[in-house]
């Protein structure tokens, strides 16, 4: 289930209906028992009598481990459902749109029945809180996980896209702003951090950022302007 971006008012009505039904709300989470911005922003719509079940991600770059873990996401999971008790995994966004439960779903047995409703992501909500369309017509998108420092590929992607949305930017921000600079996109790019929530805001001038902590939840929607004339 995907719960949005961060504004509570932005879960679907089928996602608030099927969470105040559901008997068991599961959330992911970085650290054991951690906190789960999926759960925050679904809160409102829970009860004391639903158990709550929070599913250990790890965010580290060993392979091996992560599929450990959303192996036994996945029995977790599973174990609830053979049990006879419906479960909803929540998830930032939307839960097909790099998110953790597209690992998830893989690890389940396909006996098992499942529904995915989608969220509103915060590509889209970025957008709105910018009030600037992401393309038109016969424009191009990407969206491009900034963190694995890829800068070649990134490069080629803003001379390929009429408009790029790099996500993941936080520990690789001043680089990002090398790169947009050596291309000539430095005053086309805006971060977006928190897109949707109360605390959310939008910055055009990014290279004032540089040097100082962007949050984690922040992705850079950089318009190139190949095709803006297009109607």
């Amino acid at each position: 289930m995907g719960v949005g971006p961060g504004d509570p008012e932005l879960l679907t009505l089928k996602a608030a209906r099927i969470l105040q039904e559901t008997q068991v709300i599961a959330a992911p989470v970085s650290q054991p028992d951690g906190d789960s911005y999926a759960l925050s922003i679904a809160s409102d719509f829970l009860n004391s009598q639903q158990a709550v079940l929070k599913l250990h991600f790890p965010m580290v770059r060993d392979v091996a481990t992560r599929t450990e873990h959303r192996r036994a996401a996945a029995q977790r999971l599973a174990d609830e459902l053979t049990a006879g008790r419906d479960v909803a995994f929540l998830t930032e966004g939307d839960p097909l749109l790099h998110s953790t439960f597209g690992h998830v779903l893989r690890h389940l047995p396909d006996e098992l029945p499942v529904e995915v409703i989608p969220g509103v992501s915060s590509i889209t909500a970025a957008a709105a809180q910018m009030k600037k369309p992401l393309v038109n017509a016969d424009q191009k998108l990407a969206i491009i996980p900034a963190a694995s420092g890829n800068l070649p590929a990134l490069r080629q992607a803003l001379l390929d896209f009429d408009t790029v949305v790099l996500l993941k930017v936080n520990r690789v921000f001043d680089r990002l702003l090398d790169l947009l600079d050596d291309v000539g996109l430095l005053q086309q790019a805006a971060l977006v951090e928190r897109a949707s929530h109360a605390a959310g805001r939008v910055m055009t001038d990014i290279h004032e950022l540089r040097g100082a902590d962007v949050h984690y939840l922040s992705l850079l929607v950089v318009h190139t302007g190949k095709h803006d004339d297009e109607s």
